[in-house]
């Protein structure tokens, strides 16, 4: 049995398909796809944010055009960090040419003092993640980007984050790079995204219906609310209980703790509470004009303004808005213990693209939908993966493989969600 029908999910049912094994997909919405989703309002496409593919693995690049076909374009990225009024190319730390002077003397200072003066460790080595932004970028890349930015992504601090999460998404150029970015050039390269790939029609919706296409045996609206881990039981919302000899489940690792109750142990049960989270409004704009901006996503570290981040589906494809139209995401992280005016944000939210030159006015706004994701980045802090590995060990004891992004509770993409779909069936076939 497989529980939720997002890409991990729906690689998982795949895979099993293609085994001849007896499985079937649970998926407690009325539709597939999980986040990789699209919603349709008044001719607008919008997904949850920028759901963008950037494929590592060559075998996972030869699936993706097996599988899409034609309906798959390669971009280049086009993104901006709005800081001190002006869009400073991406990423900062190599692109600090367009500053003010005394911002960009600032960060290069700080870049040189750091790099000479601190040893290169590994990742790993670093207690906390501004310790390694400050021995790896310096304290003017930190004070200008790095520490506000993070913070208002993970809604906590540097300090209070690890570093197991870093690995390939935050680039940090030579000594070369950023001089070349101060006088001579703008670096484009750098990073894990700086080519990427998008569908052309359809949003990112496309993926998970191509891979659905070829998992027959997917029921929707069969919400999971209870595991009976030592009778081998799963019992849904509908009020179907189901044996199943294995299964595999995408459910936030956080919330199926909670879903097992009193079969787990103590010690399983405390690190269920100790795991964190944020969560995301995402303001989806459909706006009137086409050409507004070229760039695909801005970050936004500065605290007077709302979102954290601003990006365009429509320069993704052009069929995701009606014609002399763009369509906008708009996201502001937050905790539920700060009781938010989701209201108040998106009329905020707006004043601050005005503000910051997206748009001409807010009358231009034609459509405006927030969507809420309650689990959304999950934090990497001093408990994260003691307490992680604790409850996946005492799961897969039970024969529960909890994986993909939220059930491993991990800091990943879409490649990583169907990697893993497909090696959790395989690891149940040994």
């Amino acid at each position: 049995m497989i529980i939720g029908a997002g890409i991990a999910g729906l690689s998982a049912g795949l895979r099993a398909q293609q085994l001849g094994m007896d499985y079937s997909v649970c998926e407690q919405e009325d539709h597939i796809g999980g986040l990789s989703a699209t919603q349709s309002v008044d001719g607008f496409h919008f997904d949850y944010s920028g759901h963008l593919l950037h494929p590592k693995d060559p075998s996972f690049r030869a699936f993706l055009h097996v599988l899409l076909g034609g309906n798959l374009r390669g971009l280049s990225r086009r993104s901006s960090i709005y800081s001190h009024g002006i869009f400073v190319p991406y990423p900062f730390q190599a692109n600090l040419g367009s500053l003010p002077p005394v911002i960009k003397q600032e960060c290069l200072q700080g870049f040189v003092k750091a790099y000479y003066e601190n040893e290169d460790l590994p990742t790993d080595r670093y207690a906390t993640f501004l310790d390694w932004i400050l021995a790896k970028l310096g304290a003017g890349i930190g004070k200008h980007f790095m520490i506000p930015y993070n913070s208002k992504v993970w809604t906590v601090p540097p300090e209070k984050m690890t570093c197991e999460w870093l690995s390939e998404y935050v680039p940090r150029p030579s000594l070369n790079e950023v001089f070349d970015g101060a006088f001579l050039k703008e670096n484009k390269g750098l990073g894990y995204n700086a080519r990427f790939f998008y569908p052309r029609r359809g949003g990112i919706q496309a993926l998970p219906d191509a891979l659905a296409a070829r998992v027959p045996i997917i029921r929707l609206n069969e919400r999971l609310v209870r595991l009976h881990l030592n009778e081998h039981c799963a019992e849904f919302q509908s009020g179907r209980v189901v044996p199943y000899r294995a299964l595999i489940s995408t459910v936030p690792l956080k919330s199926l703790v909670g879903m097992v109750g009193r079969q787990a142990p103590a010690d399983v049960v405390q690190a269920g509470r100790n795991l964190r989270h944020n969560s995301v409004l995402i303001l989806n704009l459909g706006v009137k004009r086409r050409g507004l901006t070229d760039r695909h996503w801005v970050y936004i570290p500065e605290r007077k303004f709302r979102p954290y981040r601003v990006g365009v589906y429509s320069n993704f494809s052009t069929t995701m808005a009606p014609p002399r139209m763009t369509s906008f995401y708009v996201e502001m992280a937050y905790q539920k213990s700060w009781k938010i005016d989701k209201i108040e944000a998106r009329d905020e939210a707006v004043a601050d693209l005005v503000r910051m030159g997206f748009l001409p006015r807010k009358s231009d706004v034609v459509t405006a939908r927030v969507m809420d994701v309650e689990c959304a980045y999950v934090i990497y802090d001093r408990h994260w993966a003691k307490s992680r590995r604790l409850i996946l060990d005492f799961l897969e004891s039970k024969d529960v493989l909890s994986l993909g992004r939220y059930g491993s509770w991990e800091y990943s993409g879409m490649e990583e969600a169907y990697q893993q779909g497909r090696s959790g069936v395989d690891r149940l076939t040994r």
